[in-house]
């Protein structure tokens, strides 16, 4: 049988739904060899990870997903095989988790202006122990009634355009590769296609992130079908990068996205797609 990873996971310390250990154990149960936990902007969730992943026989592939900046666009920059302690990375994530914070506090602050019963406080209570962002915000606006999904929130106040939109600030692209290689880590260009660059900007892209110094683009996603993903293979082959491939999987928040499998079953990542990965680390 053949061995297959997900190397795009998220868990309850960002995002995603499901505790760090219970992510790890949904893999076991889904037959997966080997996960990456790529937590937004935080390690916070990867040493009960990778505790998990050692009793439960599923290998975990210490990561993270870094929200930078290129020209006018967020990205996102996968980390493998990163150490969550290297100073280098453990001052990025500062940053993020107070640029995060500044951006909540002015969103919340302009809803509870307009009624809406939100708090910082109440927020905090709401969702211990992760990095807050727009997602938990949206989330608690359901649980209070105000909407009746966190599609419906995001579309009707928080998506950019909204009434409560707040931009924020990123991290330059060359920033964030190099604090995941300082921490000894893989760079890789997330899922290329979400930005909606045209063909000759994509390609642009793509090379300033190779510049920069990330060794692979993300051609397997859950988003992608075999055309797409067939199209990035040959793209990385010819600017010279590796290829990696996951769900973006995060519980109930994005239900449509299963771990392993994508949407509808679109998705297949071969083990050998992460032993790619390890053979470019120094």
């Amino acid at each position: 049988m053949e061995k297959l990873v997900d190397l795009h996971v998220h868990t309850a310390a960002s995002d995603g739904t499901l505790t760090p250990r219970r992510t790890v154990a949904l893999a076991r149960d889904l037959g997966l060899a080997a996960i990456a936990v790529t937590d937004h902007d935080t390690t916070a969730g990867l040493a009960e990870a990778m505790a998990a992943g050692a009793e439960l026989g599923v290998e975990v592939i210490p990561g993270v997903e870094i929200s930078a900046g290129y020209l006018d666009r967020g990205v996102h920059i996968l980390g493998y095989f990163i150490d969550p302690d290297a100073p280098a990375l453990s001052r990025a994530l500062d940053w993020f988790v107070r640029e995060r914070r500044e951006r909540n506090e002015k969103i919340v602050s302009a809803l509870a202006a307009d009624g809406f019963p939100i708090s910082m406080p109440a927020l905090e209570r709401a969702y211990p122990d992760t990095i807050l962002g727009r997602p938990h915000i949206a989330d608690f606006l359901v649980r209070q009634g105000c909407a009746g999904s966190v599609d419906e929130a995001f579309r009707r106040w928080l998506d950019r355009g909204g009434p409560y939109y707040r931009p924020r600030r990123r991290m330059p692209l060359a920033e964030a590769v190099s604090a995941i290689r300082q921490a000894g880590g893989t760079a890789v260009i997330a899922h290329p296609l979400q930005y909606g660059f045209p063909p000759e900007a994509l390609e642009a892209f793509l090379r300033a992130g190779k510049d920069a110094g990330c060794l692979a683009l993300e051609a397997y996603y859950s988003k992608y079908g075999p055309e797409e993903q067939a199209a990035l293979c040959r793209t990385a082959a010819r600017l010279g990068l590796a290829v990696s491939g996951g769900s973006d999987f995060h519980g109930t928040r994005k239900p449509d996205i299963q771990m392993g499998s994508g949407i509808h079953g679109s998705l297949r990542v071969p083990y050998a797609v992460l032993e790619g990965l390890r053979g470019l680390r120094p």
